[in-house]
């Protein structure tokens, strides 16, 4: 029988940004491991475009220190590290509702995360292993959450961490459509915590005629409605 236990709105907060901060973890993986690849073999232009927003604070100057700085620094929020610390911080909260064998895999990264940072490993040699631990997050977290609104709002921040991702590196109609369809599909079974004018916006923007990331505003207007369209 599913349970359907009432979520406080502080909790609801917690779930939303576990949700968003663990898919940031993932995604960041995924983009420095082919960002990775091509500073080995290729020229600046070929990855200065994923460096570029990944660094969003733009504070590493050489391709070591982006490496380095992307995977373990703990101040930048952009990077790896600070994802999963804030993953984790969530996760404790939370941990009645996600259980210890879903907590365990962010507390296996954040810890395998520290150790390369201690030995100062520069060659990313954790990624794998965090990226498969997520995974395995998010498979638990399926598994055994008992209460079915509270995964429905990780998975919403999960979903929405997605989409704005996509927007970010330029994704094509298609990538970012699916995105927002998987986010609308969590929200029919939590409307409440939707703010319908701002959906409305993204159904009128989203569109096959009106798509168009080289358009500065038009961009910059859907990151904007994306990251206010859940009220928690």
């Amino acid at each position: 029988m599913v349970k359907h236990t009432i979520i406080s709105a502080k909790k609801a907060n917690s779930l939303y940004w576990l949700g968003r901060y663990e898919e940031r973890v993932y995604i960041t993986l995924h983009l420095l491991r082919k960002c990775h690849d091509k500073m080995i073999d290729g020229e600046l232009e070929d990855y200065w475009p994923i460096w570029q927003n990944l660094d969003t604070a733009g504070v590493y100057q050489t391709n070591e220190e982006f490496i380095f700085g992307i995977m373990y620094d703990d101040i930048n929020p952009s990077t790896v590290m600070s994802a999963q610390m804030r993953a984790m911080d969530n996760a404790i909260l939370l941990r009645e509702d996600i259980l210890s064998e879903t907590l365990s895999y962010l507390e296996m990264s954040l810890a395998l995360l520290k150790e390369c940072r201690n030995k100062q490993e520069k060659n990313v040699i954790c990624l794998q292993p965090v990226i498969d631990w997520s995974l395995a997050f998010w498979g638990s977290a399926e598994q055994r959450l008992k209460n079915h609104k509270a995964l429905y709002i990780m998975m919403i921040g999960r979903n929405i961490e997605n989409l704005d991702m996509l927007l970010r590196f330029d994704y094509d109609f298609e990538r970012v459509a699916l995105a927002y369809d998987s986010v609308k599909h969590y929200f029919r079974h939590m409307p409440s915590i939707v703010d319908d004018h701002i959906e409305e916006e993204l159904n009128r923007l989203i569109t096959r005629e009106r798509f168009n990331l080289k358009d500065v505003e038009y961009k910059n207007k859907l990151l904007k409605f994306i990251n206010q369209l859940v009220r928690v």
